[in-house]
């Protein structure tokens, strides 16, 4: 049996969904997104005091995760994603493995 990953985004009462051949894929873009909500792709240095006052922050560059093992990626995404809980814009996101069947 074949996995697709697939990337759930609701954000503001509107879905999106994403489909991947790789857990690693929808990890990246998973956390690729996080990144967009959180402005850091706009503007790093003002996106990283708000949400770490000062301390250390995950990797946030696209190019290094890449080359990453999809395990490094989990936990990379999981750091991410918490600086998404109890926002305000109902903004939420979810990997789902999806089995293909014949």
């Amino acid at each position: 049996m074949i996995n697709f990953w697939t990337l759930v985004v609701s954000f503001e009462g509107e879905l999106s969904a994403a489909t991947h051949l790789t857990e690693k894929g929808a990890l990246i873009a998973a956390i690729e997104d996080v990144l967009m909500f959180l402005g850091v792709d706009d503007n790093p240095a003002e996106a990283l005091d708000r949400h770490f006052d000062g301390d250390p922050a995950p990797c946030y560059d696209l190019d290094e995760m890449r080359k990453m093992s999809r395990k490094e990626l989990s936990k990379l995404y999981c750091e991410w994603a918490e600086h998404t809980w109890d926002n305000s814009h109902g903004y939420q996101l979810e990997i789902i493995r999806t089995p293909v069947q014949p």
